[in-house]
């Protein structure tokens, strides 16, 4: 009995030295990269409010060439890249995806019938200077991982985990509307891994497993790389953009 009870006890104090290994193991969040050619940090997207000059801008597709993304998924980034621009205030942007809802509301406001002082006029639409294009051209999930069993007198034991990784690649480039040229372009490139570690262990013989999970992430990996993509696009974009444009209030 007390040799059984000695086996026991050690049993616990193994599994507690791998409890510690595992949580020292693991990042507080998961990782995120971003590299593309030229241009600045993520950090550096993270600008203060800004109350200069404007340049006038609008968001044209974004096309998707990446195995396994959908059409949405373009649609979706644009939407982001749209919104992320506006909110830097550095930009005046333009509507161009829903433009024939505006001019029919013009051409209905001058068709006689809206009220005159509430129609909207013809002839006052503004021109854009830049246009922003997208390719997606990468666009990958995946996951891996692996299980071990530690048998131990007293204590069965298990510890299984996986980390799950998402890539994305878009293929950015700014183009001039006078000229037709192209001012510069650039691949944002994001990364992101979730690790997921579930470590069980059954109590006293029983039958009711105890779970400890070790993850505390809310958004999938592919989330965080989308973000840390639009982030860096809309950094490069106010960084890069010459300053002749910046002319508007």
């Amino acid at each position: 009995m007390k040799t059984r009870g000695l086996r026991a006890v050690a049993g616990w104090l193994i599994l507690g030295a791998c409890l510690v290994c595992v949580g020292c193991a693991m990042p507080g969040q998961p990782t995120a990269q971003v590299t593309h050619t030229q241009g600045p940090s993520v950090m550096e997207a993270q600008m203060a409010r800004y109350d200069g000059p404007q340049a006038r801008i609008a968001v044209g597709d974004f096309q998707v060439k990446a195995a396994g993304a959908t059409l949405e998924i373009g649609d979706g980034l644009r939407e982001m890249l749209l919104t992320a621009l506006f909110n830097t205030n550095r930009f005046i942007v333009l509507e161009r995806q829903a433009i024939q809802d505006v001019m029919l509301e013009q051409d209905l406001g001058a068709s006689g019938r809206v009220k005159r002082p509430t129609a909207a006029p013809i002839g006052q639409l503004e021109g854009a200077e830049l246009l922003v294009y997208g390719v997606v051209s990468e666009f990958k999930m995946g996951s891996s991982g692996g299980g071990l069993r530690l048998g131990l007198p007293n204590v069965p034991f298990r510890l299984g985990g996986g980390v799950k990784n998402a890539h994305l690649a878009i293929d950015l480039r700014a183009v001039d509307t006078a000229t037709g040229r192209i001012l510069f372009a650039t691949r944002v490139q994001g990364k992101a891994s979730d690790y997921d570690i579930g470590i069980g262990t059954r109590i006293g013989g029983g039958s009711t497993v105890m779970p400890i999970s070790l993850g505390t992430y809310n958004n999938t990996p592919m989330e965080k790389a989308i973000r840390v993509c639009i982030d860096n696009a809309v950094n490069y974009l106010c960084t890069k953009t010459p300053a002749q444009y910046f002319h508007y209030k």
